[in-house]
């Protein structure tokens, strides 16, 4: 039976250049989804932007995903109000939480919502009472110490043992986060998703200020996802961030976040593997889709 949502899944780059197992999950989406009913499109915010020659910043990516999902209302048929999005990295998950601000969705899957951004419903007296002003510059200083194998700040205060060669599924090879500044002006012929990625994270540790979520909590249906496995050493960062990013989409009166916003880890192979569990993940994000977003 055809159903009346399409699935849209936008990665980041930054699985695809480290030294682990991850894979695109585009090509395994293909095949499942369309068997359930569902469409199924994938979106590259960044190459996007690059084909615009611009400036690449988060607002510019808001627009590109608003311009991609209106041209697949157009091919399909289908608009944004009918879309599931898939946003998996801390670049794309952010750019998908202020994308709701104007535009609505179905239902968005957040993988590694690692980027947190500041809290723009608190009022400004109230700031530095909840906490919310550190959110931001300490989870994007927390991301650049990990694209570089170092360890995020929690692990430092606790006086946790990381192992020198501790790794993650975000872990740069063969480069560092901070090397990669791009000119103003940046064309498919000289720049890849990967250095635009790069360049756009670096833009945002120069500038100090965030753009604040004013996003009001159960907008949409939500479901976060977090990076486990023997793969990844940091576990337990990669939760607290998924966990703080269901916390902010929960009503204050809910007593659990997890009665609106499930958090789950990302399934693995069994038997060692470090490799994604697609069949098992694909098939939850199905489950979950069936009973709350249709």
């Amino acid at each position: 039976m055809e159903r009346p949502e399409t699935i849209v899944l936008t990665e980041s780059s930054l699985y695809f250049s480290s030294n682990n197992s991850n894979t695109s999950w585009k090509e395994a989406f293909e095949s499942f989804y369309p068997k359930q009913g569902l469409h199924f499109s994938s979106i590259d915010m960044l190459r996007s932007a690059d084909f615009n020659s611009q400036i690449t910043t988060v607002k510019t990516l808001e627009q590109t995903l608003a311009s991609d999902l209106s041209h697949l209302a157009t091919s399909i048929g289908i608009g944004a109000a009918h879309t599931v999005l898939v946003a998996r990295g801390p670049i794309q998950c952010l750019t998908a939480q202020y994308f709701l601000e104007s535009l609505p969705l179905a239902g968005l899957v957040l993988v590694d919502p690692l980027l947190l951004p500041d809290d723009g419903r608190v009022e400004r007296q109230d700031v530095a009472s909840s906490g919310a002003v550190d959110r931001w510059g300490s989870s994007l200083q927390d991301l650049m110490s990990l694209l570089d194998g170092n360890a995020p700040n929690m692990y430092k205060h606790a006086g946790k043992i990381v192992r020198d060669s501790a790794t993650h599924p975000l872990l740069l090879s063969n480069r560092t986060a901070s090397s990669t500044t791009l000119p103003a002006q940046l064309s498919e012929s000289n720049s890849t998703s990967l250095d635009i990625e790069l360049s756009l994270l670096n833009s945002l540790t120069r500038n100090k200020d965030s753009q604040q979520l004013l996003l009001e909590p159960g907008i949409v249906p939500m479901l976060i996802f977090y990076s486990s496995g023997v793969n990844n050493d940091y576990e337990d960062y990669y939760r607290i961030c998924a966990e703080r990013t269901a916390a902010f989409h929960t009503c204050a009166d809910s007593s659990d976040h997890y009665d609106q916003v499930s958090v789950a880890k990302i399934p693995t192979v069994s038997g060692g593997s470090s490799g994604d569990d697609l069949d098992l993940l694909m098939t939850q994000i199905y489950e979950w889709y069936d009973v709350v977003v249709a």
